[in-house]
């Protein structure tokens, strides 16, 4: 008797808590579709696809010089800066990601109140200005402000405008529209390497660097012609407010810390200071380990070429994420198959130049699909009149951690040795493997245990 109550107990517990369940999950699932519920997105079109093309030139010029920054450190720290250790110099690049992410958090306010019609505008003043005075640098402070300040801030404010500009004409194939787009960070990452490389035997760095500056500046100069919000699912603020009182506002909703009242907020945000950070500092210190293993200057600089060239390959997750298994679960992916890829070939076998070759080729496809996606993720979690503000909360968070990021990695490989750089790979890994478990938390506080696309 005493048997038949005790099963009839754990019946009803189990019967109780596999409804709970299901209703955790129609909850979460419910609340993911309601995003945007009623918006009208063009999801297609010559005006929707101009913007994606504005946007890719835009990035040609923005990521393309972020995905390029390991030629011009290896440069630096060899020639105008090589008599400071290499902590010291990380701080330059450091300090130029930091910018690039947090001056979002205004910018992201003010796009979701306003639109980019200012701001575009603003951003592509500072670049412009920024990558011409690079070319007269020649000591630490001066880098510091060209490049991580003047340059980083403009090209902060222009990534947030390009990005919610494509998120706000896309819903079902956002993810598509936003790889072709990220195609233009490759495309720069391939050609400015391979350009500097040639122009610095040829006609010096400070040429070289005025060269890229033109280059920059054609490439912003067609975006700011071509982006554009979708003015139907935006929405606007019209009311004109006394300055004081605009100012308090974006203090107030710029760094709105009532998102991190959302627990898939808070795991968002932190898979994307883990995983952006980790590919910047790869990308960074990469040529500097090729140079470590004796390899020539050409050659470190035709293996950032060749993670850029891959990294057009790796835009096709865009693709498969919109059509079959989700972005959550291709970033998710991606990060796990990088922190593989660094522990099993790049850590015991990397001082081979084949091999350095084709983890060059492995790892630029897998780091071209976080980098393109980790902007989508923001989307699967928030509306789009809030995409601005989150997406600038997330990489105001992930521009504080790159702070530490860097010069930490810069101290670990020290004076260059084997060893050090060894332990560099480790902790590139713990990066990369922390980012992987967050977006997973992401996924599972989003649908639950669902086996649906997301």
């Amino acid at each position: 008797m005493v048997n038949k109550e005790v099963s009839h107990s754990n019946s009803v517990k189990s019967v109780r808590t596999e409804s709970k369940t299901m209703a955790y999950k129609q909850e979460t699932s419910i609340e993911v579709l309601r995003l945007d519920e009623g918006k009208v997105f063009a999801d297609g079109g010559l005006k929707a696809y101009s913007v994606v093309a504005g946007c890719c030139f835009g990035l040609i010029a923005a990521f393309g010089v972020m995905n390029s920054v390991g030629a011009i450190q290896a440069y630096v720290s060899t020639h105008q800066l090589q008599s400071l250790e290499a902590s010291t110099v990380s701080w330059i690049f450091g300090l130029y990601v930091f910018t690039t992410f947090a001056a979002s958090i205004l910018s992201g306010c003010y796009f979701d109140r306003n639109g980019c019609g200012t701001s575009k505008w603003i951003g592509c003043a500072l670049a412009i200005v920024g990558v011409f005075c690079l070319a007269e640098c020649k000591k630490l402070y001066q880098f510091i402000l060209c490049l991580s300040i003047l340059y980083g801030v403009g090209s902060g404010i222009l990534l947030t405008c390009y990005v919610s500009c494509v998120a706000s004409w896309f819903k079902e194939k956002r993810a598509h529209a936003q790889s072709i787009a990220g195609i233009g960070g490759s495309v720069g990452g391939i050609v400015f390497p391979v350009m500097l490389r040639k122009l610095y035997s040829q006609v010096g760095y400070a040429w070289a660097i005025r060269t890229l500056a033109f280059i920059v500046s054609a490439c912003m100069a067609i975006s700011m012609l071509l982006i554009q919000e979708n003015a139907a699912v935006m929405n606007y603020q019209s009311k004109t407010l006394p300055w004081k009182e605009t100012f308090r506002l974006y203090v107030r909703y710029g760094v709105d810390l009532r998102f991190l009242k959302d627990k898939k907020f808070v795991c968002c945000a932190l898979g994307c200071c883990f995983a952006e950070n980790a590919t910047m500092v790869i990308a960074t210190y990469f040529p500097s380990y090729a140079l470590s293993t004796g390899v020539s200057e050409s050659t470190s600089y035709t293996l950032i070429t060749i993670i850029n060239v891959a990294g057009i390959l790796g835009r096709a997750s865009g693709y498969l994420a919109d059509r079959f298994v989700g972005r959550m679960m291709i970033i998710t992916i991606s990060l796990l198959v990088m922190t593989l890829l660094s522990l099993v070939m790049w850590l015991p076998f990397g001082h081979t130049l084949n091999v350095l070759y084709v983890f060059s080729a492995i790892y630029g496809v897998f780091c071209s699909s976080i980098l393109s996606l980790t902007p989508i993720a923001v989307g699967q979690i928030c509306s789009i009149e809030e995409f601005g503000r989150r997406y600038s909360m997330i990489y105001l968070m992930t521009a504080l951690m790159s702070l530490p990021v860097f010069p930490v990695a810069g101290v670990i490989i020290g004076k260059g040795s084997s060893r050090n750089y060894n332990m560099f790979i480790v902790y590139c890994s713990i990066l990369t493997f922390a980012g992987a478990c967050l977006y997973t938390a992401t996924r599972f506080l989003s649908i639950g245990l669902s086996k649906r696309k997301f």
